[in-house]
Order: structure tokens, then C-alpha cells, then sequence
């Protein structure tokens, strides 16, 4: 993972810095019942622990966005719903809180592999932005 993506992890608004000096992020508690809700299935949701658990290995480096994973993975893995439709396909139910769901992309985006070929869509919305 690049240094500008752990930077721009860092500088996102849901963290904070601990009284050990460490840094973690807000959770959400709240007894209201998170607004993104994600319907998964088994396979999907396999590979999305897998992603979480890839992160939660980074090091001690990224220590902050390792916790994040681990901490997400954890929420997944004891508050989603799995359920079979009539047919035995296995989903989850996953529902997030809007900061959770913003943590998740961060930790999907550390993924992306930098091979990959992309155009330059920045200057597209810049462009579209010029025309409204």
C-alpha cells in the first residue's frame, strides 16, 4: 500500500488519537439501526473477510488502518444476518453506518492494484463540473 493512500486513510475525519498515542477509529455506537444496508452473498462475503483480513496483516507501519480492519472484520463477523432464500442460496445482511461504510471503501481501495490500468476520470469531472 502506498504512503499516499495510509496518509489520506490518516487524514480521514474518523480517527482520532488515543490517550497511548495510538491512533483508532470512531465506531459507531448508537442504538439506532445503521442506515447503508449491503445484502451479500456467502461467496462475496468470504472474499470481503479476506480483503479485511489481508489489511489487518499490513504491519506495524499502517498500525492504525490495520486496527480499523480488525475492528470492521469483527463487526461483520458478529452483526451480520445470514439467511437462506427459498431456493438455499446463502446471503448476508450487513448494515452499516455511514462512517463504517466510508472505513470499508477505504479498506477496498488499499486493494487496488496499481497495475491496473486507469484513465484519468479526475479531469472528466473537472470538465463536467466547467459545464454546469
Amino acid at each position: 500500500m502506498s504512503k499516499q493512500k495510509i496518509e489520506a486513510l490518516k487524514d480521514n475525519k474518523n480517527y482520532k488519537k488515543c490517550k497511548n498515542g495510538k491512533e483508532e477509529s470512531k465506531m459507531a455506537y448508537q442504538s439506532r439501526k445503521p442506515s447503508s444496508k449491503l445484502i451479500l452473498d456467502k461467496e462475496l462475503f468470504n472474499q470481503l473477510i479476506s480483503i479485511l483480513d489481508k489489511n489487518i496483516q499490513v504491519g506495524v507501519n499502517e498500525e492504525s488502518f490495520s486496527i480499523l480492519a480488525e475492528r470492521l472484520k469483527n463487526k461483520l463477523l458478529t452483526y451480520s444476518v445470514p439467511r437462506t432464500d427459498e431456493e438455499g442460496t446463502c446471503y448476508v445482511d450487513i448494515r452499516f453506518f455511514p462512517n463504517e461504510a466510508s472505513d470499508m471503501i477505504w479498506q477496498l481501495l488499499a486493494q487496488v492494484e496499481k497495475d491496473t490500468e486507469v484513465e484519468d476520470y479526475y479531469d472528466i469531472l473537472i470538465k463536467n463540473r466547467e459545464n454546469k
